[in-house]
């Protein structure tokens, strides 16, 4: 029998780091997904990425021909592995709901994956976001989508014969547009992913359980 722990963040992606990028985890594979379809936009560009886990999206922007990588994570454990993921990248131990130790208007633009879903309240890290990036500048947002959190479904993963749970804050649409008006940013695209969206290679998770409801939400919005 699965017995069920629930840890905070720093602690639940601590042990979670080892297995993150070998789990057949259909949000990861939604996120990643969605990310590829934007990489063009990253190229030639100085990139934040605000909980950047492993480094598998930094790896993936250097692919894309980014020109300077910085990025952050609260989990010590996630850092380690992006350090070899990601060996070109500036890495930072840091919590994204406390203001960023760089500078205005550093970045041409910034992902921010997975990552608000543990954030309560949105409106500080939106004006970190929008603080760090030059006028003009971009920010690509992946989330999973308000109807999967305020139905209680949040991030987890197993671990042996437990079942790992962590913090997960449902944030309405209306909270994310007030949030963005708030932080001076400009909402510029907004796509609802449906399970069917990412075609028959997506885990079967995905294409059965959530073939025609919104699974993840991509933002686009601007300094």
């Amino acid at each position: 029998m699965t017995t069920r722990i629930f840890l905070d963040v720093e602690a639940a992606y601590d042990r979670w780091a080892d297995s993150y990028d070998a789990l057949d985890n259909p949000m990861v594979y939604a996120a990643t997904a969605a990310l590829e379809r934007q990489l063009e936009r990253f190229t030639g560009k100085s990139v934040a990425e605000l909980g950047c886990g492993t480094g598998r999206n930094l790896a993936a922007l250097t692919r894309a021909g980014a020109t300077e990588l910085w990025g952050c994570d609260l989990s010590a454990g996630m850092l380690e592995k992006a350090k070899d993921t990601a060996p070109g990248a500036t890495l930072v131990q840091h919590d994204i709901t406390r203001p960023l130790p760089v500078e205005t208007g550093r970045f041409d633009c910034a992902l921010v994956s997975l990552a608000y879903e543990h954030v309560e309240r949105l409106d500080e890290p939106a004006a970190e976001l929008a603080r760090i990036l030059r006028p003009g500048g971009f920010a690509l947002i992946l989330e999973i989508h308000p109807f999967m959190t305020l139905s209680g479904i949040g991030a987890h993963f197993p671990d042996g014969d437990r079942e790992v749970y962590m913090p997960s804050h449902p944030h309405s649409f209306s909270d994310w547009l007030a949030t963005f008006r708030h932080a001076g940013l400009t909402v510029s695209d907004c796509t609802e992913w449906q399970g069917r969206d990412f075609g028959p290679d997506a885990p079967a998770k995905l294409r059965e359980r959530h073939a025609d409801k919104p699974f993840l939400v991509e933002w686009v919005v601007s300094r």
